[in-house]
């Protein structure tokens, strides 16, 4: 699967659920074509404008239409959180129903999160880059393993626990990401 449209291209027929493929009309999946889907989604955004409508009922309906297509773009575009879904979808728990992670990575953790407080507290640009690409490399890593547990549990052979351990670490190291991009900004406008 590769979320491969299912519909038009042009359709501007109201979204009929809440889940976020169905509202975009693509085929559940974690690889997706966001910049070929992009276009399309614009499309159907902008033909339920409000400003296309002059009965009060389909302004009303266009502005929560286009609202629920918007908030479903947020969420595919996003690959942990598409991910999520996916994993929802095929019978894992959510996010907010398991947060374990592996007793190992919370040690490791526990030792890079103060190498990075350290590096942060001294301006050290080269310490903070090191960080910076381990955290990359994780998420790669992560990223290609999420894909394959996932491909896993559709055929019926993956195991959805692994896949949520995977997706917590994920989150984890994105918010430890988020840290060391800040830093390095901060980093390099102090010189």
């Amino acid at each position: 699967m590769t979320g491969a449209p299912r519909e038009p291209a042009d359709s501007t027929d109201p979204p009929s659920a809440d889940d976020p493929f169905e509202l975009l009309g693509i085929t559940p999946s974690f690889d997706i074509d966001l910049q070929s889907l992009k276009p399309r989604i614009r499309r159907r955004i902008a033909s339920l404008h409000p400003d296309r409508f002059s009965d009060p009922v389909d302004v009303d309906r266009a502005t929560r239409d286009s609202a629920r297509l918007n908030a479903a773009w947020k969420l595919i575009e996003d690959e942990e959180r598409r991910a999520n879904l996916l994993l929802v979808r095929l019978g894992g728990s959510a996010p907010e129903e398991d947060r374990s992670l592996p007793p190992e990575f919370l040690q490791e953790m526990l030792t890079t999160r103060m190498e990075l407080e350290e590096a942060i507290e001294s301006s050290d640009s080269e310490e903070i880059t090191r960080l910076r690409d381990w955290a990359v490399s994780m998420m790669n890593e992560l990223r290609d393993r999420v894909r394959q547990g996932l491909f896993e549990l559709e055929q019926g052979t993956g195991d959805a626990g692994s896949v949520r351990l995977d997706l917590n670490v994920w989150r984890y190291i994105q918010r430890m990401s988020d840290e060391l991009a800040s830093a390095s900004d901060s980093s390099g406008s102090e010189r």
